[in-house]
Order: structure tokens, then sequence, then C-alpha cells
């Protein structure tokens, strides 16, 4: 059973429909309402936009409290592109603002590493996993995958960091802290390594 975080920003849709393309038998709803969460084992958290009005959002509906919550109960939890950055101490992005604190960093502009490449940073990019985990099962290290992006999560710890991406210097692309995961990239623009990581998230 999986809940896709409804808090009114990200491509829902897509990403629900490139979880059942692996798996007809899964359970997945869009969920808009932050006491269900308990009601699912694993949470997925989109977010597509401006990290400070995100925050408010999930803030205004108390899904941060629930989402520490679950995640606290070892729930998996995988946050996809500003959601993979709303999972971060803060974010820098029209003013500084409180993240979710999962894993520890800041969120900051892309620019300051991109050596005057165009920002933001749009395409096929190659992730190169730093060590081994089940969420990378079966994909090629240092394949390709879809960024959509002008912010990245500066991680404070290196060991929370699972893939990198170069883009004039090289940022986290892939987070991963114990049931806590996160992705710069759009998996369900991804293709097939995109949609073997759905796969393997659902198997987790």
């Amino acid at each position: 059973m999986i809940a896709i975080i409804d808090y009114g920003v990200g491509n829902l849709k897509s990403i629900e429909n490139a979880i059942r393309f692996n798996n007809d038998n899964v359970r997945v709803e869009v969920v808009s309402e932050a006491d269900k969460l308990k009601d699912y084992s694993k949470i997925i958290l989109p977010g597509v936009g401006a990290f400070g009005d995100a925050i408010e959002k999930i803030r205004g509906k108390n899904f941060d409290e629930a989402i520490a919550e679950e995640v606290g109960k070892g729930k998996y939890l995988l946050g996809i592109c500003l959601g993979m950055q709303l999972l971060a101490t803060a974010g820098f992005e029209y003013g500084e603002r409180k993240g979710l604190n999962l894993i520890e960093g800041n969120v900051i502009n892309i620019k300051e590493i991109a050596d005057n490449l165009p920002v933001p940073h749009i395409g096929w990019n190659e992730v190169e996993f730093l060590r081994d985990d089940k969420l990378l099962s079966g994909i090629q290290n240092k394949s390709d995958f879809y960024f959509v992006h002008s912010y990245f999560l500066n991680c404070a710890h290196r060991g929370d960091i699972l893939g990198t991406t170069k883009y004039g210097a090289e940022f986290p692309s892939m987070v991963n802290r114990e049931n806590i995961y996160g992705v710069q990239f759009h998996p369900e623009k991804s293709q097939q390594a995109g949609l073997v990581l759905v796969r393997n998230f659902v198997e987790l």
C-alpha cells in the first residue's frame, strides 16, 4: 500500500502510472489528508516548483508531522525532485525556509556549481551510484536519468549521498538515510531505468 502525498504541488498521475506499470496489483492512492498516511506502508513525496511555497503547503496540511511520525515507525519514504529537496534542513530559494530535516543539509542554487552552464539543469544526465542498495537493484551504474531543477540538496554528511551527478561540479542526485530516500531526477520520466527504480521502491 503506497501513498502519494497530494499537497497541491506535483505531477501525481505520472508517478501513479509508473507504479502501476510495474505492478498492477499494488495498491497506490493519492492522499490529501495527513492522518491517512498511517494506513499505508510506503510514502512518496513528489513536488515541482519553489521550496518555500511547497513547505508552507505541507505544513498547512500537517503533512510535516505525519511524515515524521510514519518515517519514525520505519516506513519507507521516497522524495522526488522538489520532494527530495524538502527532506533537507533548510532551503534558500527566495529566502530561507526550514525543511523537514530528515536529511541534514541545505538546498542551494545550482548556479553555485554550474560553471556558466544553463540554469535550470534540464535533460538527461548520468548518475553515479556510490554504494550498493536495494533501490538500485538491476540498474546499471552511471545510467542516465531525466532532470529538471535549479536547486539541489547539499548534504551535510557524505554518508547520506547514494548517487551523484556532474553539472559543472558534482552534486548529490540521490540520498538515503535508513528508510528515507530522495532522488533529484524524475524516475517517472526516465524510461527503463526510472521504472526499475520505482519497482524497486515498491518491493522494498
